[in-house]
């Protein structure tokens, strides 16, 4: 049986810190999420055994390849704001886009009992996540130092920090997991070969399904924690942290108009 692949994908979203006509930091979340399955050949004919054998661990490799957020001070508040849906009465000045790659790699490998019957074992477990993108934006329009700029880059690191324990929350998550579907293979009982083929698929398909709503579980609390501190009370408090005539309200005004 050839291999299969299936690739999903799981939702984008937006957060942010807005200013009233004055000022916003928003945070832009990518998130998807590729599915590798695999299926082997069956074997040939063994000693018939009225159970499966003691399920072998399988080789299980899990690798997280993580980015340090970077900052890019070369947008405009224009160009900010050209990149994000948001209320009429505030805009950006601030952006943080993260997007994440993750890849669910596994083989089942059948082995002949004899008599027509088949035992399932894993032979690989091998997800994959990786970050690849972590960027803060500032608009370009406010000085390094400045009050402004301090309180704008200090939001967006509030939402760096939601992204990376997201992170943690993964890579704490996926051992139990790979316990679990490692367990499921111990209590299986052989089959006969004519069900051998569509058990692996199914197999293969409800696993990745898991894997799927595991990051997207762990991805929705990333998604409130961002929604949190991007209220309209905070925007507000925010737009005035740095006096009533600050750039939020005189330089990125005028910049949003020109």
């Amino acid at each position: 049986m050839s291999a299969r692949f299936q690739a999903v994908q799981i939702g984008k979203g937006f957060g942010g810190f807005l200013v009233r006509r004055g000022l916003r930091v928003t945070a832009l979340a990518g998130f998807v999420l590729l599915v590798m399955l695999g299926v082997v050949a069956f074997g040939g004919q063994g000693a018939y055994a009225a159970s499966c054998p003691t399920v072998t661990p399988p080789k299980i490799t899990f690798d997280f390849e993580p980015k340090s957020p970077q900052l890019d001070r070369n947008r405009s508040v224009r160009w900010l704001n050209s990149k994000t849906a948001h209320s009429a009465g505030w805009f950006v000045t601030g952006l943080t886009s993260y997007a994440m790659q993750a890849k669910f790699e596994m083989r089942i490998e059948p082995v002949a009992l004899g008599n027509g019957t088949y035992c399932l074992l894993p032979a690989l477990i091998h997800p994959t996540v990786s970050v690849t993108e972590h960027l803060v934006y500032i608009a370009s329009e406010l000085p390094k130092g400045s009050c402004e700029y301090d309180v704008v880059y200090a939001h967006e690191g509030q939402h760096v920090a939601i992204n990376q324990h997201m992170e943690l929350d993964i890579r704490n998550a996926l051992p139990a997991y790979l316990a679990q579907v490692t367990d499921d293979f111990a209590r299986m009982q052989p089959l006969p070969a004519q069900m051998a083929s569509a058990r692996i698929r199914n197999l293969l398909s409800k696993y990745g399904r898991e894997f799927k709503a595991l990051l997207a579980k762990i991805d929705a609390t990333r998604q409130r924690d961002h929604a949190r501190i991007d209220t309209a009370q905070e925007y507000e408090r925010l737009s005035h942290a740095c006096g009533p005539k600050s750039a939020f309200q005189t330089t990125l005004p005028a910049a949003m108009r020109r």
